[in-house]
């Protein structure tokens, strides 16, 4: 089967294409026949290495985690999951699960869900990482009607999700994002948008009750001053640093830090369901490119500054 392979951990130049054996479904598992996949962040991260010691060095490996498909074999008789069943979800690259990059996988179902039928392929292989990491820190912040929230990085992959849930669940949002992606965030109804190449975010005299960094740029200390009373900052940040600024905040303090990481339960799955079909949330999706073209779709998602999902169009229905 054709795929887009890593030959060793690097730049740009170890991805490339290549024929690899189509997999079999191993017990428990079961075989999906890729449509759509889109990228992340984490894709070029862990082609540069950035989790080799989770990942081993076994060569060729297949990365990508969203993806959306049909189900062609079940490895299990107890599974509810039947072959001809469109579905989406997670790879979990990160644990030698073999990536969606590729005409097929095998995978465990347990990031593996039901394609609902008000959702399209598209969409739904767009969201998973993105929008259940923006639901982890929101799923934190208590009642979010009239809420006043901040959002910074309010038009990347999980800034604009969290824009749109955000928006869904009643908060005032207010967005930043560069000049360029100003027109993107407004078309997302948020009550004020910041350039911040042209104002200072942090000194706007404005006052919150959420700060929701989906770029991970703040501090917790520069956070609590946007804050009012037991206001909560929550970020995307993965280090022991954040980590820590997090536990601490815990202890005794009016204003919190959460994190905001993929956690992939099912009531996160379900929420975004919900959001999705009754109050219209859809990904913006700017950037589509061919499975030929997943070279050039890398090097537009490492440039940064793109805004919405990068989609990779696996299989030609047409």
């Amino acid at each position: 089967m054709k795929a887009w392979v890593i030959t060793n951990y690097g730049g740009p130049e170890v991805l490339e294409p290549m024929e690899i054996e189509k997999p079999q479904p191993a017990a428990g598992k079961m075989l999906i026949e890729v449509h759509y996949v889109a990228l992340n962040p984490y894709d070029y991260k862990l082609r540069n290495g950035a989790a080799k010691m989770m990942m081993g060095n076994k060569f060729p490996k297949v990365l990508g985690g969203d993806f959306s498909g049909k189900i062609i074999a079940v490895n299990d008789d107890e599974s509810n999951f039947k072959p001809g069943q469109m579905v989406y979800g997670f790879a979990n690259i990160f644990m030698k699960e073999q990536g969606c990059l590729a005409e097929y996988i095998s995978i465990a179902p347990k990031y593996v869900r039901l394609l609902p039928s008000e959702i399209n392929e598209i969409d739904a292989s767009a969201v998973t990482s993105a929008g259940l990491t923006a639901l982890s820190g929101i799923s934190k912040c208590g009642g979010l009607s009239d809420k006043r929230v901040l959002v910074n990085g309010a038009t990347g992959g999980v800034g604009h999700l969290a824009t749109k849930f955000l928006i869904a669940k009643g908060a005032i949002v207010t967005a930043v994002c560069s000049t360029k992606n100003i027109e993107v965030a407004e078309a997302m109804n948020v009550a004020r948008v910041i350039d911040y190449r042209k104002e200072e975010v942090l000194k706007d005299g404005e006052m919150y009750d959420v700060v929701f960094d989906a770029a991970a740029k703040f501090s917790f200390s520069q956070a609590k001053a946007k804050l009012n009373t037991s206001g909560i900052y929550c970020s995307t940040e993965e280090s022991i640093k954040a980590f820590l600024a997090s536990m601490i905040s815990k202890i005794g303090a009016a204003k919190k830090m959460y994190l905001s990481g993929f956690r992939g339960s099912q009531e996160d799955f379900d929420e975004m369901e919900t959001l999705m079909i009754n109050n219209g949330v859809k990904p913006i999706i700017n950037h589509t490119f061919s499975f030929s073209e997943v070279d050039k779709a890398f090097q537009l998602l490492e440039a940064g500054g793109t805004n919405g999902k990068i989609v990779i169009k696996v299989k030609d229905n047409e």
